[in-house]
């Protein structure tokens, strides 16, 4: 695998923020006489599970786009259809998501959204198209009508936002009817904010007691440093950023290693993913080629996949997980369950699991008209020179439509 593209993506910029972060600490800090009153924005998005919406599945290619959120993570939007005149009729909460040890303060919260009535399809509606008074999002009480209206698909997501304020350091937020009209939802954050403002020894105290009940976690040396370093800074408000700054470096460390402890990623999340070619990247929970046999490549609901509609291919490109913050020249092996697929039935090539070419070191078949390879492929990694451990997948000069991930093992050597 070419590491130098990846070095140009996110793993080099996760590299310069910790050598921006080190850089910041060791810097003179101007020490403040009073305790003053000063005002701080926290960017929270990384608190709002791409996937806890209670949803019975992912919105696919035909719906809404793939949307990335503020924090880089990627995921198709949430979505929940129902097919009765009792279902169009129906009103109250359709998705939630509840947020809770949250600092108080003033909240910002931008969602994606969608609320359609699907004609023709043997229910009806007297909803008019366009309609600001049907479906809304939420944030606690507070509320944002969403634009409802009458399609079989959509193309172009909604963005809207919705501010409210956070007493109890408890947020939900979702998407709900206030009368009948709709029966296809769709929602995914965009980001999450929180304002506060107070003397600063008050919102200092919290961000220290988290800095240093992280000390406790199993992180990289150089993350661990970084954070003592701000612990140890005289209080100010340049000195509460810097510690801000070393608590989010040190999170994405304990996250990494609390990834290698698990011994794999989940196969129902796409956090720590990036797909660098223009497809269709996310969560399949639909697809039944691999289910009960039916191919035999063993690709079982859920999985990621990168697709576009037959005859394809697949725009050149990588797929790669990144796991930051992590001792340059630690060593570990990684393998995964990877299947790729023509659907328009030509053989397929052009996909690279490290060094191993997946068509000609995998099982051939075919399905249904398709073709294609799968196996269980391994690959030796080693952290790059940034911390950063990346595992992936190169599409080059491809023959398929279609690439589906699942089962990823690390293991330390």
């Amino acid at each position: 695998m070419n590491k130098s593209i990846f070095l140009k993506g996110s793993a080099l910029a996760l590299g310069l923020m910790l050598m921006s972060a080190c850089t910041k600490v060791d810097s003179p800090v101007q020490v403040e006489p009073e305790d003053p009153i000063i005002q701080v924005e926290l960017d929270l998005t990384n608190l709002v599970a791409t996937d806890g919406w209670g949803q019975g599945g992912f919105a696919g290619s035909w719906a809404a786009p793939e949307v990335t959120t503020l924090d880089g993570r990627t995921s198709g939007m949430a979505e929940v259809y129902k097919s009765t005149n009792e279902d169009v009729a129906a009103t109250g909460v359709v998705m939630q998501q509840k947020i809770e040890a949250l600092p108080n303060g003033h909240y910002t919260v931008a969602l994606y959204a969608n609320a359609m009535f699907t004609p023709d399809r043997g229910f009806a509606s007297d909803l008019t198209d366009g309609a600001m008074d049907v479906v809304y999002v939420f944030a606690n009480e507070a509320q944002t009508p969403v634009k409802a209206q009458i399609a079989t698909s959509t193309t172009e997501n909604g963005k809207y936002v919705v501010e409210t304020d956070v007493t109890d350091g408890t947020l939900t937020i979702g998407i709900a009817k206030a009368k009948g009209g709709t029966n296809w939802h769709t929602i995914q954050i965009a980001s999450l904010a929180c304002t506060q403002e107070a003397p600063l020894s008050e919102l200092y105290k919290p961000l220290l007691d988290e800095a240093e009940a992280l000390l406790a976690e199993k992180m990289s040396e150089e993350a661990k440093k970084t954070l003592n370093e701000a612990i140890a800074l005289p209080h100010s408000k340049e000195a509460m950023d810097n510690l801000a700054l070393a608590i989010a470096l040190a999170k994405g460390s304990i996250n990494s290693y609390k990834i290698i402890a698990a011994g794999g990623v989940p196969n129902d999340k796409l956090d720590n993913w990036i797909c660098t070619n223009t497809n269709t990247f996310h969560i399949n929970t639909w697809s039944v080629e691999g289910n009960e046999g039916n191919d035999p490549s063993g690709m079982v609901t859920p999985f990621i996949e990168n697709w576009v509609g037959k005859p394809g291919p697949l725009g050149e490109g990588d797929i790669f997980l990144t796991l930051p913050m992590l001792t340059p020249g630690e060593k570990y092996t990684v393998s995964a369950l990877i299947r790729v697929y023509s659907e328009s039935g030509e053989a397929v090539s052009g996909a690279f699991f490290g060094s191993e070419d997946i068509a000609k070191k995998g099982t051939a078949f075919e399905y249904n008209g398709m073709k294609g390879v799968y196996g269980t492929f391994t690959q030796e990694v080693t952290v790059d020179e940034n911390g950063s451990l990346l595992i992936g997948l190169k599409i080059a000069n491809p023959t398929f439509n279609w690439v589906a991930i699942k089962d990823v093992k690390i293991a330390a050597k």
